[in-house]
């Protein structure tokens, strides 16, 4: 990994020497026209050439050529904003999904993936899944690179909706439920949270006012972030600008907020990516205890954390292979292989 340093090192060192040369040369640029303006002028009037007028008009001209560098500046800055605001127009176009406004069913949380398909460039990126998530369960969804694991998880906190079929929450499509409802009831983790908010306490309890200190801090402490937290100058009220966080604490305060806002399914996309074995360990006996009552579909690419799990739905090219216990499944070779040939999974778990 350190190898290609010294060769980064010269190409940079290049480029900043580039970067002064061209400073240098702009900077005395302006003030070698000048002089020599002044000088070929000044030899022009000794010889009566031009007159005092002239001479005062070229130097004028000279200050107004000296003026375009800060006007091309200007000029760079205003092409760099309409770009960018060409940008931001192509995200603000697009059309947002239609939100339904059904309030939320009595239920515990079960999940029904309905003759799925959510189309994906030259192939489906899932195609007619049929899935029951009986409420309460923890479900390891497995699978190489690129056979749907993350297009599931999307779908089952409605992040993406379906392209055929319907995914139902407790028996109600999740596109008919009100957008604060479903966010009620499902909380989302991922490997790289989006951290929004002025303090800590904000950034875990980001979208529930009634939240409390104590289970900001309940939240915190299942997801191993309590810890690094207090050693903070502030703690839990430490801006969120000043406080240094490495990914896996990021990551780790990502899970706090899905922990305290998930009432019936907690999704989590592949958590353990920044996450040591300890804290992931940590993790799964949290999910298996303190939230064994929400319904906790996992993205895995750990044996180990299949393992824990009470079902394992195992994909392949965007459909579904197999669901089952973590132990029925180990004895079929083409699933060890999910496994070895995925380098996050590999040498990270092994036979329960």
């Amino acid at each position: 990994m350190l190898a290609p340093l010294p060769e980064l090192r010269r190409h940079g060192m290049d480029t900043w020497r580039a970067q002064t040369r061209i400073s240098a040369q702009e900077a005395a640029l302006v003030p070698m026209l000048e002089i020599a303006v002044l000088a070929v002028a000044g030899l022009l009037l000794l010889r009566g050439r031009i007159t005092p007028g002239e001479l005062f008009a070229a130097v004028q001209y000279v200050a107004l050529a000296a003026g375009l560098g800060s006007v091309a500046t200007s000029l760079g800055g205003w092409a760099r904003c309409r770009s960018a605001a060409g940008r931001l127009a192509d995200v603000l176009d697009q059309p947002l999904p239609a939100q339904g406004r059904e309030p939320l069913p009595p239920g515990a949380g079960r999940l029904d993936f309905r003759a799925v398909t959510v189309h994906g460039g030259d192939r489906p990126a899932l195609q007619s899944i049929d899935l029951t998530v009986p409420a309460g369960t923890m479900v390891a969804v497995v699978g190489r690179s690129g056979s749907g694991k993350s297009a599931l998880a999307a779908l089952a906190a409605r992040l993406v909706d379906p392209d055929e079929g319907a995914v139902t929450l407790d028996g109600v499509s999740l596109s008919r439920l009100a957008r604060t409802e479903l966010r009620r009831a499902i909380a989302v983790g991922s490997s790289h949270p989006v951290l929004i908010g002025e303090t800590l306490t904000d950034v875990i309890a980001l979208g529930l006012p009634a939240c409390s200190p104590a289970q900001v801090q309940e939240a915190a402490r299942s997801a191993r972030a309590d810890g690094f937290i207090r050693r903070l100058p502030r703690g839990y009220r430490t801006p969120l600008a000043d406080a240094p966080m490495s990914g896996g604490e990021v990551q780790r305060v990502g899970l706090a907020r899905a922990f305290v806002r998930a009432e019936r399914v907690l999704v989590l996309d592949d958590v353990a990516a920044s996450l040591d074995t300890v804290t992931e360990h940590h993790i799964s006996q949290v999910l298996r205890t303190s939230l064994a009552d929400r319904t906790r579909l996992v993205v895995a690419h750990r044996a180990s954390t299949a393992a824990r799990a009470d079902v394992v739905v195992w994909l392949e090219a965007g459909s579904l292979r197999r669901c089952g216990p973590h132990a029925d499944l180990w004895s079929d070779p083409d699933y060890r292989a999910v496994f070895t040939a995925d380098p996050i999974g590999a040498g990270s778990g092994g036979a329960p």
